[in-house]
């Protein structure tokens, strides 16, 4: 049975957001689109929470340092994917040695996309086939 993979989007509604969402879905991964850090805290704390957020680097009430640090906490492993609206190279820099798991710039090409969600989701599945092993013994 294929596991349900299911993203939250941290976001502000744009099209390159709108166009995000549509791709995600189109590949069947469940969407959850919210608009700031406080929203999703209860989804991150869940006994099961997304696999994938996708943030901005700002939030109205949070900043992309606060997502990582939630989805570090969380019960069961989540990659956190930083969308900035700009080339920005420090953030880059910033992000990646900050935990999270990508830092991506739309519009993307289909086969980038495609590329940024195999990755994540082979990272996401992995880790929680090896925490869930791991409780097992």
């Amino acid at each position: 049975m294929k596991q349900e993979i299911s993203a939250l989007l941290l976001h502000q509604p744009t099209e390159s957001q709108r166009q995000l969402k549509q791709a995600l879905e189109d590949r069947s991964i469940k969407v959850n689109w919210l608009r700031s850090f406080g929203e999703a805290l209860p989804l991150l704390r869940e006994a099961d929470p997304p696999h994938l957020v996708f943030t901005e680097a700002s939030l109205p009430d949070g900043t992309w340092t606060d997502v990582v640090k939630l989805a570090l906490e969380a019960l069961k492993p989540v990659k956190v994917i930083v969308v900035s609206r700009l080339i920005d190279v420090r953030l880059y820099v910033q992000t990646m040695a900050g935990g999270a798991f990508d830092f991506i710039v739309p519009p993307m090409t289909r086969d980038e996309l495609a590329h940024v969600l195999a990755c994540a989701v082979e990272s996401v599945l992995n880790l929680r086939r090896t925490q869930a092993m791991a409780a097992a013994v």
